[in-house]
């Protein structure tokens, strides 16, 4: 029987059933919108992270240690990144994306050029708290709009693809160090006002310099919305979010601690690797920025990738709590590679050990947002990956370096930078694979398995 001659409570069902279907934009459109938003997520890391590279040269120039440039690293980032993190996320709910996060982007641009041109602790301090500021738009941003581009079973891998950006920007923030270390380090002596132009200057300024293209190309997505806007909702109005942890006190939490306690094991070692190489073999700066340019570049793909398409695996079979089963996964290969780290004396063992702590800690960067996609209602879904992102910035970025800087104190040689990084990293490691473990045996299939997928679109403005 055709529709045509179909009862009219048969049409009236099938009307209601293709109504209440996501209305998902083109594969074209969702994949230009992915590719977009992963080079802004390049260029986030490339600002965040490029410190961490030039970690020598600050420290000596500004004359800090290690506790003070952990501070530089995480807190002064990571703090002010969480409190904006919910007003932001607000924007991003009611209002249109593509501008919440375009001026996010300008805003992290501008202060990591000015980032080169602060000549003291308390600037670099300063300029570093408005690249958190900036940089808290991106993540709640792009989470919602990617979620709306694509439908459950297909968002694994253009996660995955969003997350490249993250090891893209950090790989070129390596190279970038590497080319102007090598080729600028006498192209300036002196200019008036900005004074004494140290390679690490010139290499913050171009950092923030490439963002601000991008930041215009942003401003233009619009992709529609996958429920109605609520107009007449306020900053303060938390009910959702209360009634949301309420009836997931469970889930969530398992997967704030577990995925925090990753990224806390992750940031510990990362942030290090570039000063531990220059202590611990004699590495230059040149050296350190092309081979973590290159391990980024090929190991943190491939993990990320490797990540999307395990969590796809499991979810085209319906199998209950895939994302922490790769989670896990995960938490035991780096826990194993940190204990590795801590025993080797060489570059070469080194090298191989961080290759695969790296490619491990890479898989979090599309289960963690992916997973929150799957759970969580669309009209919040900024709110709470911000709500996230506030507990990871502040546990994992603030805590992870400032930890074994602390730790590295009470060992002595070359190696005691090492030595904490990787005790921290293993113990973060550890927990994270715990609460995947009683997640994945514990947790009812049925909870691990609720979504909130849209019933309507809504325009993006």
């Amino acid at each position: 029987m055709t529709s045509e001659h179909a009862p009219w409570g048969s049409r009236q069902q099938e009307a209601h059933r293709v109504a209440t279907v996501p209305a998902y934009p083109s594969a074209v459109t969702g994949w230009w919108v992915c590719l977009v938003l992963s080079c802004a997520y390049a260029l986030s890391f490339l600002d965040r992270g490029i410190l961490s590279v030039l970690a020598a040269p600050v420290e000596a120039d500004l004359m800090i240690g290690d506790v003070k440039f952990s501070l530089l690293q995480g807190f002064s980032f990571a703090v002010f990144y969480a409190v904006f993190g919910l007003p932001v996320a607000y924007l991003v709910d009611t209002r249109h994306r593509g501008l919440v996060m375009a001026s996010g982007i300008f805003v992290w641009s501008i202060a990591t050029i000015l980032c080169g041109l602060s000549h003291s602790f308390v600037q670099l301090f300063l300029c570093r708290i408005a690249v958190g500021v900036g940089e808290a738009t991106l993540l709640p941003g792009a989470t919602s709009v990617l979620r709306d581009c694509f439908s459950p079973q297909k968002r694994g891998l253009p996660l995955a693809v969003f997350a490249t950006g993250l090891f893209v920007g950090s790989a070129a923030s390596g190279f970038l160090v590497s080319i102007v270390t090598r080729y600028a380090q006498d192209l300036f002596a002196w200019i008036p006002v900005v004074g004494a132009w140290h390679p690490w200057r010139l290499t913050l300024v171009l950092a923030g310099a490439a963002g601000l293209p991008t930041a215009v190309v942003v401003a233009f997505i619009r992709v529609r919305r996958g429920s109605a806007v609520a107009r007449n909702t306020h900053l303060l109005d938390l009910a959702p979010l209360i009634a949301l942890y309420r009836e997931k006190t469970a889930l969530l939490s398992l997967h704030h601690v577990g995925f925090t306690a990753l990224c806390f094991a992750s940031y510990a070692l990362s942030a290090w690797l570039p000063l531990i190489f220059v202590r611990q073999y004699g590495w230059s700066l040149v050296q350190v920025g092309q081979t973590m340019g290159l391990l980024t570049l090929v190991v943190g793909p491939a993990g990320s990738l490797t990540g999307g398409f395990l969590a796809d695996f499991y979810a085209r079979r319906d199998i209950a709590g895939g994302k922490m089963r790769v989670g896990l996964m995960a938490a035991l290969g780096m826990g194993a590679s940190g204990i590795a780290l801590s025993v080797v004396s060489d570059s070469v063992s080194s090298i191989v050990v961080c290759t695969v702590f790296f490619f491990f800690s890479c898989f979090v960067w599309g289960l963690a947002p992916g997973f929150l996609q799957e759970i969580v209602p669309p009209a919040i879904l900024g709110r709470v990956t911000a709500l996230y992102t506030a507990i990871v910035n502040l546990v994992a970025m603030s805590l992870g370096p400032l930890s074994s800087a602390v730790l590295a104190q009470h060992f002595s040689g070359s190696n005691a930078l090492s030595c904490g990084s990787a005790i921290v990293a293993a113990v973060g490691s550890a927990l994270a694979a715990l609460l995947f473990w009683y997640a994945v045996h514990t947790l009812a299939p049925s909870q691990q398995q609720g979504t909130s997928e849209p019933l309507d679109m809504a325009s993006d403005r």
